[in-house]
């Protein structure tokens, strides 16, 4: 399966963080009997504000991520377990035959970025009655706004500014290269700015398609499986008179936005006829009412850099269960979704920290064990791995060496990756509501989870690196034994059997975690 993420202002580089550290972890969505599918994901982040620190550190993390899979799993598709199997690629990696696009995973808005919207929209060069009415649909601030830090929380600038993607390079490319058995996914806030204007502009363009005739497969594109998330409020800013970003505007703009929505996306109600029509296929709607600890209020000027938040990895979910909804509940005829499902989301345990109890039993099942694993690989890789080369397992295989230490993979695994997933955590951690699924405080295996601890037995001891250590030794001369590994697979190799021993010590130490 294949996914085109389009990742819409702030909010969806924000969701797209905690959906790469699911990815690294190896959770990939489920088919009808549970068992994991392939996946390809090509995010596509459209924001005017390429200073936005969010957008910065979410786009490191996609190439660190693109690097880390390549070295593991070359360019294969088909691969159903293990961390960071989930291929990610940008536009221009699908592109067959070459393209002019640069590989990158943002969307080119350079017509925008590059001007005021006043400058845009030819203001000076309108006769007198059309700038009266600009004047009347856009205040002296709005037409003065330098795009370049996206649209300051004002809708009606961006969906004029955002018309442009239905003629750019990078929208030609997509649809020609989009198929019948692609999926489509929106994820933007509804509270702000380039969100909520970038959401119903990339639908129409897309359910639009059979219009256009420099579209090679316009049918299928019109007719597409489209899933979207939208984010309601979740967070707080700091007030300050001399900003256009307020959180009491938060409320009055989501529900205009929704009123909008419903009318041209998500219940289009037919003539005469009593069924409602939406242009989305699953609808999933997420907010919450406990205000965060209030962000600096920066219409983007200086970055804009938000604390990770739960209900990001929330919505990184939405993503997910998507993709396990079966293809003939997502039927499109004639660019119009029949039967289109509706979701909210709520947790099992409302609590102001929350940790990997807290969650449903459908999310513990999907998520807990792989994450756990990934944070124990996290914790051995960073504190243990370097004293045990040479040792157990590694003496099978001697090319794994020190010098395996300073390869541009263990380098942008541990120096590069790990520190933006610790990172997370902590602004996760420190975040209101809070969410501590791990403990950053301690270096061992056996504390490592919160509010799960790991069980004890009378012939087995403490859960720690030495019994890893002898469990991946086992493993590995088994793999010796059967030629599993090439003699170039090393990081393959280490990453594989960390992932197989650590499966099955999750499910022995901590069977309470789902």
């Amino acid at each position: 399966m294949r996914l085109f993420l389009f990742l819409v202002g702030g909010t969806g580089s924000r969701v797209m963080r905690p959906l790469i550290m699911q990815f690294a972890a190896g959770i990939h969505p489920v088919n009808e009997q549970g068992q994991p599918m392939p996946l390809e994901v090509v995010p596509i982040i459209m924001d005017p504000h390429k200073a936005n620190e969010d957008l910065k550190r979410t786009e490191n993390l996609l190439r660190w991520y693109r690097s880390i899979r390549k070295t593991l799993y070359g360019e294969s598709v088909d691969v159903l377990k293990g961390f960071f199997s989930v291929k990610v690629s940008t536009l221009s990696d699908i592109l067959s035959g070459g393209s002019n696009l640069s590989d990158t995973f943002l969307f080119n808005l350079g017509a925008v970025e590059s001007k005021k919207f006043q400058d845009f929209i030819a203001y000076s060069t309108l006769d007198t009655a059309n700038q009266a009415l600009c004047s009347m649909m856009f205040s002296d601030n709005q037409l003065e706004t330098k795009m370049d830090i996206g649209f300051v929380g004002a809708p009606n600038i961006g969906s004029v500014a955002l018309n442009q993607f239905k003629d750019s390079e990078e929208f030609r490319q997509f649809s020609n290269v989009f198929r019948k058995t692609d999926r489509i996914f929106v994820v933007s806030s509804i509270f702000g700015g380039t969100g909520a204007a970038g959401y119903p502009i990339i639908v129409k363009n897309i359910r639009n398609a059979g219009n256009n005739a420099a579209i090679n497969n316009r049918g299928d594109l019109r007719d597409a499986r489209i899933g979207a998330l939208t984010v309601l409020p979740y967070f707080n800013v700091q007030q300050d008179e001399k900003s256009p970003i307020s959180r009491a505007d938060f409320i009055s703009k989501t529900k205009s936005a929704l009123f909008y929505y419903h009318d041209n996306l998500t219940g289009l109600r037919q003539s005469g006829v009593d069924t409602e029509l939406s242009k989305i296929n699953a609808c999933y709607y997420l907010g919450d009412e406990v205000p965060s600890n209030p962000y600096y209020n920066d219409p983007g000027t200086n970055g804009q850099r938000n604390d990770a938040h739960v209900v990001e990895y929330v919505g990184a979910l939405s993503i997910l269960d998507f993709l396990s909804i079966p293809d003939d509940q997502l039927v499109t005829e004639g660019g119009n979704a029949r039967n289109p499902i509706y979701k909210e989301y709520g947790l099992a345990n409302d609590k102001m920290t929350l940790s990997l109890k807290d969650f449903g039993v459908q999310t513990r099942a999907l998520i807990n064990k792989p994450m756990a694993k990934f944070h124990l690989a996290y914790q051995y890789l960073t504190h243990q791995f370097r004293q045990d080369i040479g040792r157990g397992y590694t003496e099978d295989k001697p090319e794994l060496q020190n010098s395996f230490l300073a390869t541009s993979f263990f380098v942008t695994l541990t120096n590069d990756f790990f520190v933006g997933y610790r990172t997370w955590l902590k602004e996760l951690a420190g975040n209101q509501r809070s969410f501590c699924p791990f403990n950053l405080s301690t270096t061992q295996l056996a504390d490592a989870i919160t509010d799960v601890a790991p069980k004890k037995g009378f012939f087995s001891g403490e859960i720690g690196y030495k019994g890893l250590l002898s469990t991946m030794n086992k493993a590995s001369q088994a793999a010796v034994k059967t030629g599993r590994f090439g003699s170039g697979d090393v990081a393959l190799r280490l990453m594989t059997l960390l992932d197989e021993s650590l499966d099955s010590l999750v499910d022995e130490k901590y069977n309470g975690l789902v």
